[in-house]
């Protein structure tokens, strides 16, 4: 029978988490999919962590280091399905992530991507997670033009739209998400279910200086984008904007310090 959504991953060096990942989807309380898996070019011990599971649902790539936007583009391409779920390697999905998103698009044909509330787990603890929740499509259109308000790891697109807007610009290193929801949002309606189903762990990758500062560059282009497109407050923008160029320049230490306060004070 055909796999009714699919979950597709792309990894690279992810030997620390990517178990922790799979294993989440191989629990999922709705069965019924595929899960394609792209070993992006890497050199610890992803491909044979791999290489050892048997599961027939996982389809596993092993490439040449792409780069992730144009990793996940040929991912989408590998898809059977039209609904896709999409996980980052170092996350992973409570149970009934897939259920959940699967009964909501199919319910809602006019919603073209959804995603989901989620936990953040550094340095061993767990908090809410740090940026505002929106929930609605009239909210994240007001929402995208000072934040990317959609977690990109607990999304689920439709494949037919996905293509249809070009798919992940590859010239977005870091904010390719960001980029992608603002095209698809000319194609229909986003949504985010007010329900935690997953966990994005922070770590020393995911929070690098060159990391950030390319983050920065592309979020200045793309929320002028967004503002232009979809409208929203200018003032929002231009201190959003602010806000993130002075935590950039912080040093590394002390930008670590301060999320560690600020989940302190969420919990």
């Amino acid at each position: 029978m055909s796999p009714r959504i699919s979950v597709l991953t792309s990894v690279h060096n992810g030997e620390k988490y990517i178990n922790e990942c799979i294993d989440s989807i191989l629990n999922q309380t709705f069965s019924d999919f595929e899960y394609i898996i792209l070993n992006d070019g890497s050199t610890d011990r992803t491909k044979d962590i791999l290489d050892k599971y048997t599961d027939p649902r996982l389809r596993i790539f092993h490439q040449e280091n792409l780069g992730i936007p144009k990793s996940l583009n040929r991912g989408v391409s590998l898809c059977h399905t039209d609904l896709i779920a999409h996980l980052d390697g170092d996350d992973y999905a409570h149970s009934h992530w897939l259920e959940r998103q699967f009964e909501f698009m199919i319910q809602n044909q006019n919603v073209i991507f959804c995603s989901a509330r989620f936990q953040e787990l550094f340095k061993g603890s767990f908090y809410p997670q740090s940026f505002p929740f929106v929930e609605n499509d009239h909210e994240i259109r007001e929402s995208m033009c000072f934040m990317n308000c959609v977690p990109h790891s607990f999304a689920t697109i439709r494949k037919k739209d996905f293509l249809k807007v070009g798919g992940y610009d590859q010239n977005f290193i870091v904010a390719h998400d960001y980029d992608l929801w603002i095209r698809l949002l000319g194609q229909g309606n986003g949504h985010i279910l007010d329900e935690t189903l997953g966990v994005f762990r922070i770590h020393e990758a995911s929070i690098s200086k060159k990391k950030e500062r390319v983050m920065i560059q592309e979020t200045i282009q793309i929320q002028w984008k967004a503002y232009q497109k979809l409208g929203g407050s200018f003032w929002k923008m231009v201190k959003s904007l602010s806000r993130k160029c002075f935590i950039w320049l912080l040093p590394l230490e002390m930008r670590s310090y301060l999320r560690t306060c600020i989940r302190k004070y969420q919990s």
